[in-house]
């Protein structure tokens, strides 16, 4: 089987890093309530719902809590310096995650830390402003990636690095990277979103991937889609109603040659709200997910009620402040895996 891999591969299992030992289970909240894109800013930011999604993520037996931290491509989290027109990261927003950060130490919860959802862009793509500022950082013109990393990405690091290594285990660079390419973002997509990656997870002080989405998740994997040596671990998504994880065999036979693979979304695939399905789904990617040879499954998704009517919340493991049926599968299954 492995005649199909690149040669990526071969040198990624010698040299790769693995960011946990043992079997680890988590939870996706991603950003809190209805807030996506505006979770972290003072006028949003919620300390005791903070807290509740930490305690509630432990009591179900998980380890790993996923926020996001820059998602949305509307640069709502940004300031713009007045003299030179430069982006920063608010401070707010970095006053906000210190907080959140000493929160998750007092529980003891690990972290991992999102920053750009690649969803999130095809919001730019009629809107010319956006669009041109998106382009020159994800192929590095002008400057502009330089200066995303040095005033909105390295400030985030130090932070970590400084303070809270302990807590921010893994961090996420892109959420489904894939998406960017498929909006044609990167003007040529190896080698530009190759660059992209490295440049931003270059000094980070946690394990670095860039997750891989969409029904097309498995076949970008095996292609050798991300196909450079800046990541510590591969980080995949998959849904459907049967918690079936395909080619398991093929990331078996990685894993045991030293490639640290994590589930980092599961879910299932049907737009029913049926807690018999979710309690099915949840139970068997989570024993699929040790099968396959995966060191870590994070479910989507911990809360997802908002104010609005809201099909999503299907996903939801606590609905109407109440936990449904599969938190407490996922519980079971959590507590047995240690």
């Amino acid at each position: 089987m492995l005649r199909h891999f690149s040669l990526f591969f071969l040198f990624f299992v010698v040299l790769g890093v693995a960011p946990l030992k043992a079997f680890t289970t988590g939870f996706n909240q991603s950003w809190f309530k209805d807030q996506y894109a505006y979770q972290w800013q003072d006028e949003n930011y919620d300390k005791e719902y903070a807290e509740k999604l930490l305690i509630l993520n432990k009591e179900a037996g998980s380890q790993i809590l996923r926020v996001w931290l820059l998602e949305g491509s509307w640069l709502s989290q940004f300031q713009k310096d007045k003299k030179t027109g430069v982006l920063s990261i608010r401070p707010d927003i970095l006053k906000n995650l210190q907080h959140f950060f000493k929160l998750a130490r007092k529980h003891k919860v690990k972290l991992n830390l999102t920053f750009l959802d690649g969803n999130s862009f095809r919001y730019v793509i009629d809107r010319p402003e956006l669009s041109a500022f998106w382009w020159n950082v994800f192929n590095d013109k002008y400057e502009a990636l330089d200066q995303f990393y040095y005033h909105i990405i390295s400030p985030v690091y130090k932070m970590i690095a400084d303070d809270f290594r302990d807590v921010v285990t893994q961090i996420d660079l892109v959420n489904e990277v894939n998406a960017i390419a498929e909006f044609k973002l990167f003007e040529n997509e190896k080698n530009a979103m190759s660059h992209f990656l490295c440049r931003l997870g270059k000094g980070s002080p946690a394990p670095v991937t860039a997750s891989l989405g969409w029904a097309n998740a498995e076949d970008l994997f095996f292609s050798g889609f991300l196909n450079q040596s800046c990541l510590s671990f591969f980080d995949l998504h998959f849904y459907n109603d049967n918690g079936a994880i395909p080619r398991c065999e093929e990331y078996k036979l990685l894993a045991q040659n030293g490639m640290f693979l994590q589930l980092g979304e599961f879910g299932q695939s049907s737009m029913a709200h049926d807690d018999a399905l979710q309690s099915l789904v949840t139970k068997n990617f989570l024993n699929q997910s040790k099968l396959c040879g995966f060191k870590s499954a994070l479910a989507w998704r911990l809360i997802d009620q908002r104010e609005t009517p809201n099909p999503e919340e299907r996903f939801s493991y606590i609905l109407d402040n109440r936990p449904r049926p599969a938190y407490g599968v996922f519980r079971d299954e959590s507590l047995s895996s240690r």
